[in-house]
């Protein structure tokens, strides 16, 4: 990363004065530092321009008051920002949801698609959302001002982020609760215990005294279970035989769940600045662990099985749409793309960063974290295989327990497992704190900068939603809490991601256009992206996404949880679920075009899909330029109004362009 501009010949600010006349005063000294300045001044630039002369926003997406935009914050240096995307990006997804996704899909069979979506619609998407919001510098609602009739996409975002901020808690409950149990004088899973324990099934890999005394019972009938699998199931979950079952609330999960949500209000109180010191830490400790395991695994017999397994595909399978979709849910569930936390973290950058470096550094990284995760996951898979003389398919039920059975099994064989295992959850419990951080900042962001008030009680407001969300998740950590999860998960975080990034392809780069943004971004990064992102951006990654959704719908196939199958009702609260964010993208289109003060539906529908005069470089002293570069850079650009620039009162002329061919 390059070091930032020196500032050894930079005079002081000024002091006194509005943080646009000291801004103004040291760029008339020292005009070079002003593509340098910090992102907040560039922001309180533009809203204090924009109160001046009384913008009126009643055609277009609210923008954050001046006075939210100084609470706001900004990321202290580039590294912050770095890291905070690693951490929002690696995260739970990767250790707990990416093996068992590929152990449920065929291993190898699910690794393929996994990285064919990757290169044609997770990094060209990573990339294009940090950068249309450091471009924008805006939360995901208020970014679409470019294109006004999809600022459903925004809403549908921070919608989608609230609810898998619910359920993404309750798995950090699980993890809190594990490291607890760790600080035992002896690991729990280490033994068949008959308080949770079915002693004519359970079993310990490796241990002298097995329940099966007799020889032959390794190969009778009688289904044998890893002590870890019967501890997870019957202690932790204390899991009932289906949704239709969610009897009492687990209290000591409650209580975990409660804990997790304390500590994240109290690293998100002061917003970006805190949870940006914390990503040190969050992000690079992960990998101590992981590597670690990774190591003791492989030294396991039976261990390289697994590892094949989880490499070579059945090929068969490949042709299930439903292992497509589940590749494309777990691609934007891993990057967090579609999701909003994205644009809001890149929102606090400066305009100029060079935010392809850091996408780029960061979706590799996110690849090779599930990776390592998977061969972890499935080492351990193929030494217990070899224990119990089955196929690696059958050693334990597929599901989103899978992460918390095969783990402890690996850190058993580690010398000193009590320390190893708090290691290891506190690591579980880091990543998902830093993804935590995203989804809820983006959530409070959202609705403050659409309810400016808000600003003024951050702590109140951010203390109500946490209650909300703890609320609501209770029915998690209930005895049937697991296939309620399972079944937010799916829907509200896999399917409505899908939808999402669908409507945000179609918004951005065929209404908005591809040559915006294009223009756009070579005015901020200096080079023009190249036809590999123009490519995927415009035709790839929509029309595959498009082609896995609408074949799923077709042929879809009820929820399963192991060998449960859901109930049909249970799949249509799902579809519900799944409904309360995609509807809002044709909802808030409707609404658009409708407020529109032309006469004609057509003349409506052109407005609507028009970029308005808030949207523009978060630099404002670049706003001329941009609009000079923008109508050489796309020949033939619609002019569509007449606008104010935000640096003076000379009316110019914005083009907006419907659509751009490659």
């Amino acid at each position: 990363m390059s070091p930032p501009p020196s500032t050894s010949n930079v005079p002081r600010v000024p002091r006194g004065g509005s943080l646009r006349e000291r801004h103004r005063s040291m760029d008339r000294d020292h005009p070079a530092h002003s593509r340098h300045r910090r992102f907040s001044a560039h922001i309180v630039a533009r809203r204090e321009s924009m109160f001046e002369r009384g913008a009126s926003l009643d055609a277009s997406i609210r923008r954050p008051s001046l006075a939210s935009v100084a609470e706001r914050g900004n990321w202290g240096n580039r590294w912050e920002f770095l890291l905070s995307c690693v951490g929002l990006s690696v995260g739970i997804g990767n250790v707990w949801r990416f093996p068992y996704l590929a152990y449920q899909n065929g291993g190898g069979a699910f690794l393929i698609p996994y990285i064919i979506m990757l290169a044609l619609a997770g990094k060209p998407m990573y990339f294009l959302e940090l950068a249309i919001g450091q471009f924008g510098g805006v939360g995901p609602i208020a970014l679409w001002n470019c294109c006004p009739v999809m600022k459903g996409v925004g809403c549908a975002m921070v919608t989608v982020s609230l609810i898998v901020c619910i359920y993404y808690n309750v798995i950090m409950s699980y993890t809190l609760h594990y490291m607890g149990a760790s600080l035992a004088a002896e690991v729990p899973w280490a033994k068949c215990d008959p308080e949770w324990a079915n002693m004519d099934t359970c079993y310990v890999r490796g241990a002298t005294n097995v329940n099966h005394s007799d020889p032959e019972s390794a190969h009778t009938t009688v289904h044998r279970e890893t002590a870890s699998l019967q501890y997870w199931e019957r202690k932790v979950l204390a899991l009932s035989s289906g949704i239709e079952d969610l009897g009492p609330i687990k209290w000591d999960l409650a209580l975990c769940l409660f804990i997790s949500w304390c500590i994240v209000v109290l690293c998100l109180v002061k917003g970006i600045k805190t949870s940006g010191k914390v990503v040190y830490f969050a992000a690079t400790f992960p990998y101590v662990i992981l590597l670690t395991l990774l190591v003791t695994g492989l030294m396991q017999p039976g261990a390289i099985d697994g590892v094949l397994f989880f490499i070579l595909p059945t090929w068969s399978k490949l042709l299930d749409i439903q292992v497509w979709r589940a590749a494309a849910g777990q691609m934007f569930f891993s990057l967090s793309v579609s999701m909003g936390g994205l644009i809001m973290y890149s929102s606090y950058n400066d305009f100029r960063n060079n935010v392809y470096r850091d996408a780029l550094v960061v979706s590799v990284l996110d690849t090779v974290t599930s990776i390592i995760s998977g061969m972890v996951t499935f080492s351990i898979l193929g030494a217990m295989a070899t224990d119990l003389g089955v196929p690696i398919d059958q050693v334990v039920k597929e599901g989103p327990g899978l992460a918390f059975v095969a783990y402890p099994e690996a850190l058993l064989r580690l010398p000193c497992p009590q320390f190893w295992s708090v290691l290891f959850f506190l690591m579980l419990f880091v990543l998902g704190l830093d993804s935590e951080f995203a989804l809820l900042e983006n959530v409070l962001t959202s609705i403050s900068d659409e309810f400016t008030w808000l600003r003024n009680h951050k702590l109140i407001f951010c203390v109500v939603t946490a209650c909300f969300c703890y609320l609501v998740g209770l029915p998690c950590v209930t005895h049937g809490g697991n296939y309620v999860l399972t079944l937010m998960d799916v829907y509200g975080g896999g399917v409505g991601v899908v939808f999402i990034a669908i409507a945000e392809c179609i918004g951005l780069l065929w209404i908005y256009g591809l040559g915006r943004i294009s223009s756009d971004l070579e005015f901020m990064l200096g080079n023009r992206p190249n036809a590999y992102w123009r490519i995927t951006w415009s035709f790839l990654a929509p029309v595959i996404l498009m082609m896995i959704f609408l074949y799923s719908l077709v042929f879809h196939v009820p929820l399963r949880y192991e060998e449960y199958l859901y109930p049909n009702w249970a799949n249509m609260i799902g579809w519900a679920l799944a409904c309360v964010s995609m509807l809002q993208i044709p909802i808030w289109a409707v609404l658009m075009v409708w407020k529109q003060p032309a006469g004609s539906l057509k003349e409506k529908l052109q407005m609507s899909a028009r970029s308005t005069a808030e949207w523009g470089p978060s630099d404002t002293s670049l706003r001329s330029e941009w609009i000079a570069f923008t109508q050489k850079n796309v020949p033939g650009t619609l002019l569509s109004e007449q606008r104010k620039d935000c640096n003076n009162s000379t009316p110019i002329n914005v083009g907006d362009k419907l659509g751009e061919a490659l």
